[in-house]
């Protein structure tokens, strides 16, 4: 078989695939197990976060506990100092029902208190609709007599007051055994959920206090489809029922998934359990991981695409030119064999270089687009002014370094008065520029100030003041309402033939037991108010 100069035969097509794959093989023994290593450092750092947040949930529950405990001391020490004298009490009933009222009054932690006899009457109590009744039938108060502690009752629905209440209760006994009284305190679970709310004191913290049928006595954020619920069956429950204490990670009484640590109270069958959403926690470095893995991986792809260029162009290629200028030399077509040089790096070195280039510009494009996308996401699209999201979060960041400063937030509600009507007789198009003359003269009337003008929805704006009281907050909404006086945008169906707009104003120094949805509200009603009043009126709330 003769072959022909310039031909490839099967053989040397296979030596070069060889070399082609050599070259990618000894790429990916460098870049994989600096990819598999920068992963598994992730994994570990991931594990590390989650033992710290898991310490993090155990030490909030061991505050709770301790918080929560601090309410029940309070009625568990009133309990054995009305239960030792209950006997003495007894033999003077007025005395009795109005010392009783008075620690009910003044005691905290502590809705209500009876003293019943060894037969199971009440005989004497803070509140007059349990006197003389029977409670001999009530599970509570066998427990009670057979117990030689404090006991402490599941949720219930109380004979007197209807509600879901909780008991203590103590028996005294004769020298010989016998129970002479069962002394009982109401515990205030009002009391129980403030408690819980300044233990959640991180954003995403859920607490909850569990009795041990499974009842939510308390939980904070509230939830009415929770607290006083039983979930007797429910994963958590049966973890908290199990163990003294314990972390756990799984769905919480709302469904969403979260880590809890929980601890049980001594000497009573209670637990409090505190959860953080998992994805608060993992979803961060979960999220890095994929974003770190997939760049290794489409690194590695682009890696192993330049080999194979560089394979065929800077090795195979002079080869094959050096063999070709041999056999030019050999057959004495040529003299000498020219230099083949290292040239085929330029088009590579112009050909990233216009990458990088267009990947440059790409990027630019992009950061432009997506700050649009987030002002767009920021400011209301008829009036340019801020939406209601914004002036949420604002509200928010504001409300908390406001009751760290002790300085107070004022709000500012108004609404359009008879636009409805403006848009039945003139038309939406200019009822939309009624709305944009309104934002800019607030935007103008807030100029050099702090204030964040919002568009509420529909004809409704706000206005959020940071530092000033409610004069202040009075003397803006004046000068708003004077100022869309002289605009006057006309309005045939208004009695003053413009536009007017009725004012709410409400201020406060936010607490740690006040709500900023308090403030809104407060504000609305105000609104309400000069609505109700006549419209075209400013009225404070206070």
């Amino acid at each position: 078989m003769v072959e022909r100069f310039g031909e490839e035969t099967p053989a040397a097509s296979g030596r070069r695939s060889s070399l082609r794959l050599r070259v990618l093989f000894l790429i990916c023994l460098v870049a994989v197990p600096l990819s598999v290593e920068r992963i598994v450092a992730l994994i570990a750092e991931r594990e590390e976060e989650v033992a710290a947040v898991e310490e993090d949930v155990r030490n909030l529950a061991r505050r709770a506990k301790l918080a929560q405990l601090e309410g029940l001391t309070r009625a568990i020490t009133t309990l054995d100092v009305v239960s030792r004298h209950s006997e003495l009490l007894l033999e003077e009933n007025a005395y009795c029902t109005r010392f009783l009222g008075r620690l009910a009054d003044e005691v905290a932690g502590i809705q209500g208190l009876f003293i019943a006899d060894a037969a199971g009457v009440v005989r004497c109590a803070n509140a007059p609709l349990a006197l003389n009744i029977d409670i001999s039938d009530r599970d509570y108060f066998r427990s009670a007599v057979e117990a030689d502690d404090t006991v402490m009752t599941s949720l219930f629905v109380s004979r007197v007051s209807g509600r879901n209440s909780v008991f203590l209760l103590r028996a005294e006994r004769a020298v010989g055994g016998a129970p002479r009284t069962v002394t009982g305190v109401v515990v205030d679970l009002q009391w129980l959920s403030r408690i819980a709310a300044g233990s959640a004191v991180e954003a995403g913290v859920d607490v909850d206090v569990i009795d041990e049928a499974g009842s939510v006595i308390v939980r904070y954020p509230v939830s009415p489809d929770i607290v006083e619920h039983a979930f007797p069956d429910h994963p958590l429950t049966r973890a908290v029922t199990a163990q003294q204490e314990g972390i756990m990670t799984g769905p919480g009484f709302d469904g969403k998934e979260r880590i809890f640590a929980f601890e049980r109270f001594d000497r009573l069958p209670v637990s409090v359990a505190v959860g953080v959403e998992t994805d608060r926690v993992v979803g961060p470095i979960d999220r890095k991981i994929q974003a770190t893995a997939l760049a290794y991986f489409i690194a590695l792809a682009c890696f192993l695409l330049l080999a194979w260029f560089a394979a065929e162009r800077i090795i195979i290629a002079p080869i094959a030119r050096l063999t070709r200028a041999v056999t030019s030399v050999g057959r004495g077509e040529v003299d000498h064999v020219r230099d083949i040089g290292v040239a085929e790096f330029s088009p590579l070195v112009q050909a990233f270089n216009e990458m990088a280039r267009r990947l440059s510009l790409r990027n630019s494009e992009l950061r432009t687009m997506n700050g649009r996308l987030a002002s767009l996401a920021r400011t209301d699209g008829l009036t340019g002014l801020a939406n209601r999201r914004t002036f949420d979060v604002q509200f928010s960041q504001d409300w908390v370094r406001a009751r760290g400063e002790g300085a107070p937030l004022t709000l500012v509600m108004l609404d359009v008065d008879h636009f409805k009507s403006f848009n039945d007789t003139r038309g939406h198009l200019p009822g939309d520029e009624a709305l944009r003359a309104v934002a800019r003269m607030l935007s103008a009337a807030a100029a050099g100030t702090s204030h964040l003008v919002a568009r509420y929805g529909g004809e409704e704006f706000i206005v959020l003041m940071t530092g000033g009281g409610l004069e202040a907050g009075m003397a803006f909404a004046e000068d708003v309402r004077r100022l869309l006086a002289e605009i006057a945008i006309e309005h045939p169906g208004a009695p003053r033939r413009r536009v007017t707009a009725s004012f709410g104003v409400a201020s406060v120094i936010p607490t740690a037991d006040g709500s900023p949805d308090a403030l809104v509200a407060a504000a609305d009603a105000a609104l309400y108010e000069a609505k109700r009043s006549g419209r075209d009126r400013v009225i404070a709330h206070r």
